[in-house]
Parts: structure tokens; C-alpha cells; sequence
């Protein structure tokens, strides 16, 4: 079989050509170290063939086989080396997630929550089946984007249903820790930062994963969020008729008193001084 329009696949904007995005297949032979990832992704391997010494994290030395599926989780340390000869397809992804796949990731986050196994599961004939589809795809060098996201919805479809939720919850046991904790984080340390640049660098996430993120969880952008907190903060500390204008203006960051003015005109409608008499006289 050929692939037919050869040059229009490659020449597509949604043609994948960054080993880091999506599925990929690998041969090593032994004795070979197996390809470092990217520590801002996620990954599954799928071991087709072959044995492999694998060390992440606190887990060292991890003998993994053919027919087993194994999580590295975002901002692991990872090394891995070929005991014989090995093939493998790898898939990596950020967290982000459709509604529906998110709640149902979420819905395990009780049941195991400090992971005292190595991160892998047996692949079952069904998950399998996924494999040979996409390596099909790969032969031919069909490698579009948007194929990757449906076969990457195809594999986590596959989990859910014919694993057990007591299964994912441990293979999947990292993620769903930095997944649930994302909100409560950003919620920690939004004031520690001036810029959503350096929140995302705290995550240890790109800005652009960080933005998409952000969106699914308090469905607004970073920035647009942060201005608003930042006007709610500065609103409730004029209200409270004690901290004094210049306090205000270099607890947040104003370059001058004519600087705080501007902003709370283009923000509130008001001057600093009017707004607290608004306020205040709310208050009473």
C-alpha cells in the first residue's frame, strides 16, 4: 500500500515533525540508552518487545518487559537502557484534558494517593489493538496532530474501560496529584509573582501549557485573572480605611502616586481618595 499526496501530508500545517509531540516509535538495541524526554511533557511507553532497566525518580533499577505500559510523569529523572534488544511506542502529552476525561481522572485522585509501586500496568489486547492502529499511521508517516489527539483520547478511553480504577489510580498516581493540585497551588502563590511567566516557571510548565491549563480550571486566562485579583485585593485594602495610599502603592507594585490614580480611575472609576469614601461609607 502507498500513501497517496505525499507532499500535501508534509506540507500541512498540522503535520508533526517534533519527535516530542505525540506518538512515536523506537527501536534500541542492546546495551542502548533509550531516548531522554522532555521534562515539560508527560509520557507512556509501550514496551512492544524486549526488556529494559529503568530509573525515575526515587524508583532505581525498575526491570520493565515486553507487554507493559509505563508512566514517567511531567519533571521526572529518568534513565532507562536496553537488556536486549527493544521496540517501543511512546506518547507524550501535557495535562491537559477534555471535561469529561478530566473528571474521570479526578474521580481517582482518593484512591491512591502516595504511589509506592513503579508506574506501569500490562498492555491488554485492547490497548494492543490502539498500538497497532497507530503504528500503522506511523509507517506511513500520517503523523497529523489531530490524528495524535484522537488516538491519545483513543488510549485513555481504552483505560478506563477496561482497567480498573484501583489500576489507573496507582499507574496514573503522579498526574493526578499535580492535576488536583494545580488550582490550590496557583491560589498559593499567584502574589508571589508579577508576571504569568514567572507562575508557569514555578509550575515547571511552559507558559503556553500553563495558559491552557489555567483556561480549564478557573476559565479565564492567566493575565485577565490576575488583574482582577490584584483590583479585588487593592479594592478590600482601600476599604479597610487603615493602610495608608503609599503602603498600597508599594505593596503592589506602582511606580508612583500618579501611577496608583491611573489605575484605580481606569479600573474603578475613581480616584484612590474618592473610592475609600465609597467604600467606607458602604461599610457604615
Amino acid at each position: 500500500m502507498q500513501l497517496l499526496y505525499v507532499q500535501e501530508h508534509l506540507s500541512c500545517k498540522n503535520y508533526v515533525s517534533d519527535f516530542h509531540i505525540g506518538f512515536s516509535y523506537h527501536e534500541v538495541k542492546e546495551g542502548e540508552k533509550l531516548r531522554s524526554t522532555d521534562k515539560y511533557f508527560n509520557y507512556f511507553f509501550f514496551l512492544l518487545e524486549g526488556e529494559i532497566m529503568m530509573s525515575c525518580n526515587e524508583f532505581r533499577n525498575h526491570l520493565c518487559q515486553n507487554n507493559e505500559m509505563i508512566f514517567i510523569a511531567q519533571d521526572s529523572d529518568v534513565t532507562a537502557e536496553a537488556i536486549t534488544d527493544v521496540r517501543y511506542v511512546s506518547l507524550s502529552f501535557d495535562n491537559q484534558f477534555t471535561l469529561c476525561d478530566q473528571m474521570a481522572l479526578e474521580s481517582l485522585h482518593t484512591r491512591e494517593k502516595k504511589p509506592n509501586i513503579f508506574n506501569k500496568i500490562e498492555i491488554r489486547q485492547p490497548m494492543r489493538s490502539v498500538l497497532e492502529s497507530v503504528l500503522f499511521y506511523l509507517e506511513y508517516k500520517i503523523q497529523c496532530k489531530h490524528l495524535f489527539a484522537i488516538k491519545q483520547k483513543e488510549v485513555f478511553l481504552i483505560l478506563r474501560a477496561f482497567y480498573t480504577k484501583e489500576e489507573m489510580a496507582r499507574f496514573l498516581s503522579p498526574m493526578l496529584n499535580k492535576n488536583i493540585d494545580f488550582k490550590a497551588f496557583v491560589l498559593q502563590h499567584y502574589q508571589e509573582v508579577k508576571t504569568v511567566e514567572e507562575l508557569a516557571n514555578m509550575c515547571k510548565i511552559s507558559v503556553r501549557s500553563f495558559n491552557r491549563k489555567f483556561n480549564d480550571y478557573f476559565g479565564d486566562s492567566p493575565y485577565s485573572w490576575m488583574l482582577k485579583q490584584k483590583s479585588r485585593h487593592i479594592r478590600t485594602r482601600l476599604a479597610d480605611g487603615k493602610t495608608t495610599f503609599g503602603t498600597i502603592i508599594k505593596e503592589y507594585g506602582f511606580s508612583s502616586p500618579a501611577h496608583f490614580t491611573t489605575y484605580c480611575k481606569k479600573q474603578f472609576g475613581e480616584s484612590p481618595s474618592r473610592l475609600r469614601k465609597q467604600l467606607l461609607a458602604e461599610t457604615y
